[in-house]
């Protein structure tokens, strides 16, 4: 009796139909995150994956999505019904509901005049068109360009290789950092070089054209630790343009020709949603002299797309600005420092900028600084010390009063609400152990400045 088969049992077939339908139901999620992807709603698909728990051990099928299925759909029911279906109507406009007139109370006066009659309660209309909603174009263009402009304009006629290049690419722009011009101490004429380049043209673009038209690039040269990347960040916030911030990873691919596509398809995206800056950190990687020995095929023409990008035949449409970083610019190539028509030099932190320096790092709310310290006598004390170095010792100061609570921490609590106690001795002693990495190489930004500078 091996081969008898026997009937499903009535709850096995309830069992078996709610699988089916909980199957279902995941499918269709998928395809409509699937959806959301192809059309350029990375958002919407990234929250629609969170609130409906989507993981990434399904992936749709590469023959099978949307379209598909509803054209499948539509041939069935023509062939059925001998007519297309219905899918969408237009929702009937409801009318406005009134409310019920109110019986006022009428005074002495108004009942001794009978022929006194009240006035009936105007109607608002149900709808009304908005002409202009916000004052000025100044206004406009204060709102990011990213803000006003949607994907889906710019893949509706790309391909499927080229929308991914897009997805990994728009996953790089960064919108407002918060961080402002007065959050960077010192560095005054290179606040201003970065303000005539980049934010007047974008703000007063009647004023930049023939002659005078936006610059295409900026370097930014310097030791480490003097705040380049926080002049890129004040820049990002202050100028109201789409930033892109691109890295190695993301342009450099194995593939043979993935790499040029993904330089193209950024500088598209930048016309699109122009004002843009392209921001290169550490540029020395991705443009080194060409001459240099062992260079290899691969990124010869990658530097040759970045370059005919930059300074191409075919011209683009809006500012695409340029702003690279770099802690060795004798390195980058000779066709490269052309296009980066702006050299500034970021020295080390002056006198004045480091007391400024020490006074915002130990000034916090929960450092209680005991006797008053004087700052510039910190500040003489760390000749040839970078931003970031000061940064350092004012952390490593503060973790020597933490270290000594460190074995009778118990309460955590109180500990949240803690204000550490810092004296002089401390800060003394933690310049003694940071020593400043970045003396060494000074000399030789500035000799490179005054031979290649352009500021």
């Amino acid at each position: 009796m091996a081969g008898v088969t026997r009937p499903m049992s009535q709850m096995r077939k309830i069992e078996t139909k709610e699988a089916i339908f909980r199957a279902r139901k995941r499918i269709l999620k998928y395809l409509v995150l699937g959806y959301l992807k192809q059309e350029g709603f990375f958002h919407t698909a990234e929250t629609f994956r969170a609130e409906a728990a989507l993981t990434g051990e399904y992936e749709v099928c590469d023959n099978i999505d949307l379209d598909i299925i509803l054209q499948d759909y539509c041939s069935y029911y023509l062939i059925r019904f001998n007519k297309q279906p219905q899918f969408c109507r237009k929702v009937e406009e409801q009318p406005p509901l009134r409310r019920p007139p109110t019986r006022k109370a009428k005074t002495d006066a108004e009942r001794e005049r009978p022929d006194v009659c009240e006035k009936e309660d105007v109607d608002l209309p149900a709808s009304f068109t908005v002409k202009k909603l916000l004052k000025d174009e100044q206004a406009i263009n204060s709102i990011p360009p990213i803000e006003r402009k949607p994907l889906a304009g710019f893949l509706c006629h790309a391909t499927s290789d080229k929308k991914q290049l897009v997805e990994l690419l728009y996953q790089d722009i960064v919108r407002p950092t918060g961080v402002c011009w007065d959050d960077v101490k010192g560095l005054t004429s290179a606040k201003s070089l970065l303000m005539e380049s980049v934010v007047y043209p974008v703000r007063y673009p009647e004023v930049f054209t023939g002659l005078l038209e936006p610059w295409r690039g900026v370097l930014l040269h310097g030791p480490p630790g003097t705040g380049k990347t926080m002049l890129a960040r004040a820049v990002a916030g202050e100028s109201c343009c789409t930033f892109f911030n691109v890295s190695c990873s993301t342009i450099v691919n194995k593939w043979r020709g993935e790499t040029e596509k993904i330089i193209k398809v950024l500088f598209e995206m930048a016309s699109y949603y122009s004002p843009s800056i392209i921001f290169m950190d550490e540029v020395e990687t991705l443009a080194s002299d060409r001459s240099a020995p062992g260079e290899h095929e691969a990124s010869r023409r990658l530097k040759a797309q970045l370059l005919t990008e930059l300074d191409g035949i075919g011209g683009r449409e809006g500012i695409i600005f340029l702003l690279a970083n770099s802690n060795m610019p004798w390195e980058i190539d000779p066709a490269m420092l052309r296009r980066l028509e702006k050299r500034i030099h970021i020295p080390l932190p002056d006198f004045k900028t480091r007391e400024e320096l020490f006074q915002k790092y130990l000034s916090a709310k929960n450092v209680e600084l005991y006797p008053k310290v004087d700052f510039k006598e910190l500040a003489s004390r760390t000749e040839g010390y970078s931003g970031s170095d000061i940064k350092l010792v004012c952390k490593e100061a503060i973790m020597s009063t933490v270290r000594k609570m460190l074995p009778n921490m118990s309460n955590r609590g109180s500990l949240a609400n803690r204000k550490d106690r810092l004296e002089l001795a401390n800060i003394l002693t933690a310049i003694e152990k940071t020593k400043p990495v970045s003396v060494n190489l000074a000399r030789k930004h500035l000799e490179w400045q005054n031979e290649m500078g352009c500021s």
